[in-house]
């Protein structure tokens, strides 16, 4: 019996997933960082676009949200210039996603930055404030933030922001949190580079001791549905690559995430 239902649950996931691939799909997903290897110092783009990183200073493998994370203390993971970033201008659309799990905080911590060659400064970053509020940027340098929610110290969240330069709209563990306006006209930038762990540069805001995982940047705006479904799947799992990905992800549910650590 407990076999059956084992299977049964592993076949509706299946069933699931490939549903979902009709709603975000491959060419939404720019770039993947899973965290599940580290090859040295390198970071493999897992959406197999080539936008690989590498780890710049400290940091290590550890447990994460699915399978393995990065775990930065001081380091920041990094991918150099390039023009990944074409196509968000070209349809006007971002997420930016990611898992993290903060063992201190005082200042600000960037958990992604996307920073355009010719954008000046902070053009897409999410970060948590000193108030431990969500702080980002969505395509322009015009911090945002929201009071009306707080992240805390060992807890494990999935932090989403989605914008299409009418407004920027934060997600936590799958819930909508609030939204600032944008209100201007997408950019159509050339190139960026991305850090994970830092807002702006390596060398600002980086995170002071905190585990980041499955980092995806779409360009696409996630609906809440979406962003759920991510959540609790992560990013093969929505889209279908079960066979070849998820296996050692589907050990992990929602409820272990919130009592394991």
């Amino acid at each position: 019996m407990r076999k059956s239902l084992i299977l049964f649950g592993l076949a509706a996931i299946f069933v699931f997933a490939v549903s979902l691939s009709d709603a975000v799909e491959e060419k939404d997903v720019l770039v993947y960082y899973s965290f599940d290897k580290l090859s040295a110092n390198k970071v493999t783009d897992d959406s197999e676009n080539g936008n690989d990183a590498k780890l710049v200073g400290k940091g290590s493998l550890v447990k994460g949200a699915f399978n393995k994370a990065i775990h930065l203390s001081g380091g920041v993971v990094q991918m150099e210039q390039n023009d990944f970033i074409v196509p968000i201008g070209e349809i006007g659309e971002i997420t930016m996603e990611a898992w993290f799990f903060l063992n201190k905080h005082v200042e600000y911590d960037g958990i992604i930055s996307i920073e355009a060659a010719a954008g000046g400064c902070c053009e897409f970053r999410t970060m948590v404030n000193p108030g431990f509020n969500p702080f980002w940027d969505a395509g322009h340098h015009a911090d945002k933030s929201l009071g009306n929610f707080q992240f805390e110290l060992k807890e494990w969240y999935h932090y989403v922001m989605v914008a299409d330069g009418k407004d920027g709209k934060i997600y936590v563990n799958g819930e909508f949190i609030g939204a600032q306006p944008e209100n201007f006209k997408w950019p159509e930038f050339k190139e960026a580079a991305i850090y994970i762990g830092a807002g702006e540069n390596p060398d600002l805001h980086k995170v002071e001791d905190a585990i980041i995982d499955e980092v995806v940047i779409y360009a696409k705006a996630l609906t809440a549905k979406e962003v759920k479904e991510s959540m609790e799947q992560s990013l093969p799992g929505v889209l279908g690559w079960l066979a070849v990905e998820a296996r050692d992800k589907l050990a992990v549910t929602w409820g272990e995430l919130k009592t394991d650590f």
